[in-house]
């Protein structure tokens, strides 16, 4: 009999050597009728199966799921055994000694005898359909009143539909907030079920339940199917089993794509824009899956929004998302949009085996216990050429820290090889899952750590005693936030005690001051705290303060006569004061001067600065009576029978505009007067040219009249990219005339590699920093340990809160790296060369108390050295690029300084 072995070496070794386990169920798999049991191949022969979980004999077919165990009876060479998940070929090979693993997401399908050549003949990919039903446990569940409820993330921020996992390593409490269901489980029984509720006053409760020490919490999302289930079912008392240790060691996942190497319309029509009559970029469209190879070109030119997998011409997976990918000589990038994007985000893996089946236009991605091993071995490979390329750039980073990390990570998975080939299997996911940490701590730490700059993070406070905010204040120093910006006027209510009348501290917090508590906490860490302000913005869905309800006429209303804005992507509405009424304006400064004249906080930082978004203009705002009227008055026409392109639309949209930005003016001018050395700050969509006829918002003129010293552009991208060109368009914008923190989403579930070369690409561009939307998914998503590795290991100043001290800091630390880094490494012969100069640059701010004169003196400096640098022909290239970023970023300080000393 002939037998084939399509799997490697190591897949082989695994599988032969799997042990013997406990079995997952107890009871054979019912068989729905008496007809014998049967799978249907893709060719349509259908094979009956003679024998399912009961053995193996001579000319049968027998097929073994979980019910059996974790493997197979031990086979001789006249048994060939297919392994089949997720209802793919995964594997082939023939005789199993000691069993064949039984994947817990599929069965294993067992030929003896003359049944051998059956399975013998199955191709590695190929779908096979049983007409009965197979056990299948997800990776990890819980089991409740017999009832099997996957789990979607462990000690991970709660996203839509998910199912979470809490334990005690995550914290004191889920933070999740009021749109799930949570189980609260101690020694395997129901201690607390809460779901979506409200308090007396109407406002919505975050579930946020306290996880105990010796237990856990389940938290259902309201957007799972299993939230349905569960509401209302589960009851204090009932037993849950929890089984998180459930994962295969096999993984095949196979779809269908739409095009290869699309060049034409007639070669995808789906990436065609029929409308602008040209591709969509990389011809790619609405839920496609594009395969390119270097056929194509060198890239695949899509745009941000979609996810890619790319291919070395080795077949194996090196890389996952992004757009817009390389496409390495004789590899492939797979590229998809929409649903296709998140079923490459879902099923691919670096490590996975990619083929390609063009006979049926399909992909296939394969993960086995050998991509394990690819997986460590590619992530060293890409942290070894990082660091040598760190190396010839002269960053600042600890070069022989990482290469310790390095050589640690090397050896282990020399160890974790040698135990898989002696069939050890003890904790393997687990093993792999810690190494995986540790090569990417390496890549990490290859992140340069800057000591001046913006590290904020925007936070609702949501704490309603001191100690929680203690809790979370030490979780923000221990990764060198130096920043909070704290909403403190949302939805209508502020979070601390109000004498206004039309206002009212938020019923949430129970009386407690959480403003004073967050900057008493964080005055005592050194992290300062900016109010964050909502502006016109007075209420979401059922919660919104009193000011709605008492001052009625106050409301801005849409061109269709309604009250609020739509969202339907959080199913709400927005409810909005309009803001031409000068009542209005009146009553949100007074808001603000109580806030500044009673509390020292760092900052005012203005958001929802803007009207909603007008959209298509069938439903934009502004249409009240006294804003109609007034328009009328001047102009003759009702601004309700406007329409873009009409004459006098440019003016209707002027006068909209024109409100927002006097505002600015005003409420940057009291506060100012109120506080002098305060910062004011906006949080600006960053589409400047549109953001004026979209939103009346245009931050180009209060940047020009130096109203803004701050500006954080809310640059939400999956890409590092685009929100690159955003902080470059916003330095641009700011002129100078203020810093740029480029606003970054924790929220969107980036990976971490994205989320730091979005931070250092906009630093790179010249950022001053980085704004992290927000808090819980900052540390839900586990971002922190990413950042703490590299990008924030090192405590940093804010820039413009003292210039002298920033001046000093960035000269400090250029004088360090010379001596620590150039000199040493080669790229500078002589390390005193350049003393004078620095010295030179510090010495106006340590002899003067001008600090217009100071900073305009330390400029005319820094551009003398930077010449200097530039006609040093001895200087290494990489080095004099390194010391011009830095006066370059120092002479960006110090003229956003100069022209707020000069105003």
């Amino acid at each position: 009999m002939k037998t084939t072995h399509n799997c490697k070496l190591l897949l082989c070794i695994v599988l032969l050597l799997f042990s013997v386990s406990a079995t997952a169920y107890s009871e054979p798999v019912p068989r729905a009728t008496a007809s014998p049991p049967t799978v249907t191949l893709e060719d349509g022969s259908v094979y009956v199966i003679d024998l399912i979980d009961q053995g193996n004999e001579d000319g049968k077919l027998s097929i073994f799921t979980r019910n059996s165990g974790k493997a197979t009876p031990p086979s001789d060479a006249y048994t060939v055994e297919a392994i089949i998940t997720n209802g793919i070929v995964a594997a082939t090979y023939a005789g199993s000694p000691r069993g064949t693993y039984i994947p817990s997401n599929g069965y294993v399908l067992s030929g003896t005898g003359s049944a051998a050549g059956l399975v013998d003949a199955l191709r590695i990919g190929e779908s096979l359909t049983p007409d009965f039903p197979i056990p299948v446990l997800p990776s990890k569940y819980f089991a409740l009143n017999g009832q099997v409820v996957p789990i979607t993330q462990v000690n991970n921020a709660r996203g839509a539909a998910d199912i979470v996992l809490y334990e005690p390593a995550f914290g004191s409490s889920t933070k999740t907030n009021p749109w799930g269901l949570e189980i609260t489980v101690e020694q395997g029984i129901v201690k607390l079920v809460v779901a979506i509720a409200q308090d007396a006053g109407g406002n919505w409760l975050d579930n946020d339940s306290r996880i105990p020490a010796g237990g856990y919490v389940l938290s259902i999302q309201a957007d799972s199917p299993y939230y349905g289930m569960l509401n209302g079912t589960v009851r204090e008392g009932d037993a849950i089993d929890l089984n998180i240790d459930n994962e295969s060691l096999i993984q095949a996942y196979k779809t269908v794509y739409d095009a290869f190497n699309p060049r034409t319309r007639e070669d995808n029509p789906g990436g065609w824009d029929d409308g602008s009559n040209s591709p969509y970029p990389g011809h790619r469209g609405t839920d496609q899956l594009i395969i390119y190879d270097s056929g194509y070109g060198s890239s695949t030119g899509t745009n941000p929004w979609g996810y890619e997998v790319v291919v070395n011409a080795g077949g194996k997976v090196v890389h996952t998302g992004g757009n817009n990918s390389a496409i390495p000589a004789g590899g492939y990038v797979v590229s998809g949009h929409g649903v296709m994007s998140d079923w490459l985000s879902a099923n691919v893996s670096v490590g996975s085996t990619f083929k390609l089946l063009p006979d049926k236009k399909q992909v296939l991605f394969l993960f086995t216990p050998e991509s394990y091993l690819d997986k460590a071995e590619i992530g060293i490979e890409s942290a070894e050429q990082s660091l040598m390329l760190a190396k010839q750039q002269f960053l600042d980073i600890d070069y022989d820290r990482i290469g310790q990390q390095l050589a640690s990570v090397k050896a282990e998975l020399a160890d974790l090889r040698e135990q898989t080939e002696q069939g050890d299997f003890a904790d393997f996911t687990d093993s792999f899952a810690e190494l995986g940490d540790q090569i990417d701590q390496a890549a990490y730490m290859g992140y340069e750590s800057r000591a001046v700059e913006h590290r904020a993070v925007w936070i609702r406070p949501k704490e309603t005693s001191l100690a929680q905010v203690q809790e979370h204040v030490a979780k923000l120093r221990k990764l060198n936030i130096n920043a909070i910006y704290l909403e403190t006027w949302w939805n209508g209510y502020t979070i601390y005690p109000t004498e206004n009348p039309l206002a009212a501290h938020n019923p949430m917090y129970a009386g407690f001051d959480a403003l004073e508590a967050y900057l008493d906490e964080a005055k005592k860490s050194g992290i300062e705290v900016h109010a964050w302000v909502e502006n016109f913005l007075v209420g979401v869905g059922s919660m919104a303060g009193p000011v709605r309800s008492l001052k009625p006429e106050w409301s801005m209303i849409s061109r269709q006569g309604h009250d609020y804005q739509d969202v339907p992507l959080y199913n709400t509405q927005y409810y909005f004061l309009n803001p031409v009424q000068p009542e209005v304006r009146d009553f949100v400064s007074d808001v603000y001067k109580e806030l500044l004249q009673t509390y020292n906080v760092d900052g005012l930082h203005l958001d929802y600065i803007r009207y909603p978004d007008a959209g298509d203009y069938t439903n934009d705002f502004g249409y009240d009576p006294y804003t109609r009227n007034l328009f009328q008055q001047k102009h003759g026409v009702d601004p309700i029978d406007l329409h873009p392109g009409d004459e006098l639309w440019s003016a209707w949209v002027d006068l909209r505009t024109n409100t927002i930005n006097e505002f600015v003016y005003r409420i940057s001018s009291e506060a100012k007067r109120i506080k002098p050395n305060l910062r004011v700050s906006a949080a600006v969509w960053p589409n400047y040219a549109d953001g004026p006829v979209f939103m009346h918002q245009e931050p180009k003129d209060w940047l020009a009249k130096n109203y803004i010293d701050q500006l954080f552009p809310m640059s939400y991208h999956p890409d590092a990219s685009s929100v690159a060109s955003d902080a470059e368009n916003s330095v641009a914008l700011a002129g100078g005339k203020a810093l740029i923190a480029i606003g970054v989403g924790t929220n969107l579930g980036l990976s971490n590699e994205m989320l730091l070369q979005q931070i250092k690409q906009s630093v790179d561009v010249g950022a001053s920093g980085t704004a992290l939307f927000e808090f819980e998914s900052l540390f839900g998503n586990g971002y922190d340990k990413a950042l703490l590795a590299g990008l924030f290991s090192k405590q940093a100043i804010v820039p413009d809160k003292d210039a002298a001290a920033s001046l000093i800091t960035i000269i400090a630390e250029m004088q360090r790296k010379i001596k620590t880094i150039y000199v040493p490494n080669e790229g500078m012969a002589d390390g005193k060369k350049y003393d004078k100069e620095l010295e030179q640059i510090e010495k106006a701010w340590k002899e003067k108390k001008d600090g217009a004169r100071n900073a305009k003196e330390s400029i005319n400096n820094i551009n003398t050295l930077v010449n200097k640098i530039d006609a040093d022909k001895d200087l290494n290239d990489e080095v004099k690029n390194r010391m011009k970023a830095d006066l370059d970023y120092l002479s960006s300080i110090l003229t956003v300084h100069l022209s707020k000393a000069s105003k």
